[in-house]
Formats: structure tokens, C-alpha cells, sequence
């Protein structure tokens, strides 16, 4: 069996080549996910944002309705008003718990397929480099001998 220089130098230079290229794939379908989850919760965010302005147009529409009133139905209005700012108050914490929440787990979810997506890449290269290296070396190689060559390889 000889040994040629070249031909590790050129099954390393494929090695190289193949994980750029699985790297720049995975990356794009990654950004997108993360890009239209962003533009789902920023639309989220705004809604909460309109919810928010039109209970302030309702809180200002109560103080101006208040002021021309007589006594005692400015009694009753600020009844009313305190209501309807609980009630506000009420849905803009409710909204923005709610959108914490959607963050949180949207963070979750983003962690949890960026580590399934470095393993199965892991994986994959894992295999295509116990392949190699069964054919460079014309044998069965074992699994642990891809797992230490892989993690050395990200190492």
C-alpha cells in the first residue's frame, strides 16, 4: 500500500469544500426561518401597538366627553374611565405577556433547531467522512474512529 501526498491533499481539499457548501446551505434555510419568524412577531407587536393607541384614543375621547359634562354625570364617566383604563391596562399587559412569551418561545424554538441543525451537519459529515476513509483506506472504519476524526475536525 503506498502512501500519495496528493491524494490526502486532495481528499482534504474536498472535505474543506463539502462542509463550506453544506455550511452556506443550511445557513440560508436558517436565516430565512429566523427572518419570517422575526416579521411574525414584529406584526404581532404591532397590532399590540394599534391596540395601544386606540385605548389611549379612547382614554383621551372619555376626558374630552368628561369636561362637558355636569356634575354629575362626570360622576358616572370617570366610573367609566377607570374601567376602561383597568381594561386597557388589563389588555396591554395581557398583549405584552403575550408577546413575551411568543419571544421566549421563539427563542426556544430557534435554539432548539440551530443544535438540530449543527447535529444532524455533524452527523452527516460524520458519515461522509467515515466513507472517505473507508475508501482511502480500503476498510470498514468504526464509528468511534468518525467521532473522534469529526470532533477533532470542529475542534
Amino acid at each position: 500500500m503506498e502512501f500519495h501526498p496528493l491524494d490526502v491533499i486532495i481528499s482534504l481539499i474536498n472535505i474543506t469544500v463539502l462542509v463550506i457548501l453544506l455550511r452556506l446551505i443550511l445557513w440560508k434555510h436558517i436565516y430565512n426561518f429566523l427572518s419570517k419568524r422575526e416579521q411574525r412577531v414584529r406584526s404581532e407587536f404591532e397590532s399590540i401597538e394599534k391596540r395601544r393607541l386606540d385605548a389611549d384614543a379612547l382614554r383621551v375621547e372619555y376626558e374630552e366627553k368628561l369636561e362637558s359634562l355636569d356634575a354629575t354625570q362626570r360622576d358616572q364617566m370617570r366610573e367609566s374611565q377607570i374601567k376602561a383604563s383597568a381594561e386597557a391596562e388589563e389588555i396591554l399587559n395581557e398583549a405584552r405577556d403575550k408577546a413575551k412569551t411568543m419571544m421566549d418561545d421563539a427563542r426556544e424554538r430557534i435554539a432548539e433547531e440551530k443544535e438540530r441543525a449543527i447535529v444532524d451537519a455533524r452527523n452527516e459529515v460524520a458519515q461522509l467522512a467515515t466513507d472517505m476513509a473507508a475508501r482511502i483506506l480500503k476498510r470498514e472504519v468504526s464509528s468511534e474512529d468518525s467521532i473522534v476524526a469529526v470532533n477533532d475536525f470542529f475542534s
